[in-house]
């Protein structure tokens, strides 16, 4: 069985990460993978196409000059006839809409998408949606990565239902499990308490609620620090200083830029707060938990999906820095919760949320589609 991965770009982030442990666990069911990238990297991340073919899977890069570029699209088309694969697969709207032209003029190619998000009303690309929803429908298989993807796709999309299978994101935790050696110290202060968050620094992601909660965090635990980590690409840190500086945070919050390491970033942190506003999954949050880890983060879909309140973490009301503070300040302040939150995690992500189950999954609807 052979499969063509198309994705916008291959900085590291959410969805190409999840790429990139998709076709090394494929490999493991004899699935033949090529990578194809309309162009390779976005400024302040870092390119996975040297991981990629480190795991022995050929990038292919189309080199896309701007959002919708026709030499691209012919490329796509000349690549699918070359390399002839069983399966098209896409990851992410401009895939989307470049897969859907290619199996347009390769009408023969089976396709799968891979909706990786609810692409709300922020999103950039919103007047787009009605062209997407036309697309989506012509695709054999949707893949949702969350039963919260799925329900906007049939509610909001009219997407019919029996057309979308709800896969979730996968991790290898034993990546996870263990710090890597050199990680961690580097982030501590005279050993003050670590509360950190990590994504892409953008207003969804909640970090300005994590700042306004953090004057509240101080009358319990004064000594405690917010690690914020993530690339930067709209500039949106100046946002997150101004509001730091407002509230007179300067010293205790902490922009840390884009982490190569992530697994070090984690096992530094006492606590891990997600404050999104809203989530295709919440990658990080398995993550966290994976490494073992007190979760503290919004009581949204698909969150709701990841976290048992009370048992393998806390979810509190969205947009609510009093909420925030309050959770955070009771682990700071309970080491022995903290734990038995963070050891519970950890056992429902091995339970639930391995690249196995993942990628075996994946292949079993490869299978029934091409059957």
């Amino acid at each position: 069985m052979k499969v063509l991965h198309i994705i916008n770009t291959l900085s590291a982030g959410g969805a190409e990460l999840h790429l990139l442990t998709l076709c090394r666990h494929l490999k493991r069911h004899r699935v033949e993978t090529v990578v194809a990238c309309l162009r390779e990297q976005i400024k302040g991340s870092r390119s996975l196409v040297s991981d990629f073919q480190q795991q022995g899977i050929r990038v292919v890069n189309l080199r896309a000059d701007r959002m919708f570029d026709p030499r691209c699209l012919f490329k796509l088309i000349r690549l699918v006839g070359e390399e002839k694969p069983d399966i098209v697969h896409t990851h992410l709207p401009r895939a989307d809409f470049a897969g859907a032209m290619t199996t347009f003029f390769r009408g023969e190619v089976l396709w799968v998408c891979t909706i990786h998000a609810i692409y709300s009303a922020s999103w950039s690309g919103k007047w787009f949606l009605p062209l997407f929803d036309v697309f989506w429908r012509r695709a054999n298989t949707i893949i949702a990565i969350s039963k919260a993807v799925k329900t906007w796709l049939v509610e909001e999309r009219r997407i019919p239902s029996q057309k979308i299978r709800v896969v979730h994101y996968g991790i290898e935790p034993d990546r996870f499990n263990i710090a890597t050696v050199g990680g961690g110290e580097t982030y501590s202060v005279n050993g003050s308490p670590l509360i950190g968050s990590i994504g892409r620094l953008e207003r969804g992601k909640g970090y300005d609620i994590l700042i306004e909660a953090m004057p509240a965090v101080h009358k319990r635990a004064p000594d405690a620090l917010l690690l914020i980590a993530g690339h930067d690409p709209w500039g949106y840190s100046k946002s997150l200083q101004a509001a730091s500086s407002r509230l007179g945070l300067d010293g205790t919050v902490r922009l840390v830029g884009f982490q190569n390491n992530i697994p070090a970033f984690l096992h530094a942190l006492d606590v891990f707060v997600f404050a999104s506003r809203s989530e295709g999954f919440g990658q990080a949050v398995i993550e966290a938990m994976a490494a073992g880890k007190p979760v503290v983060a919004s009581k949204i879909p698909p969150l709701t999906e990841i976290v048992v309140d009370g048992e393998s973490g806390l979810l509190v009301e969205v947009d609510n820095p009093g909420a925030f503070a309050r959770a955070i300040s009771s682990l700071l302040l309970d080491p022995e919760e903290a734990r038995r939150l963070g050891k519970q995690g950890q056992q429902r992500v091995y339970e639930h949320f391995t690249a196995e189950k993942m990628s075996a999954e994946t292949f079993s609807l490869y299978r029934e589609l091409i059957s």
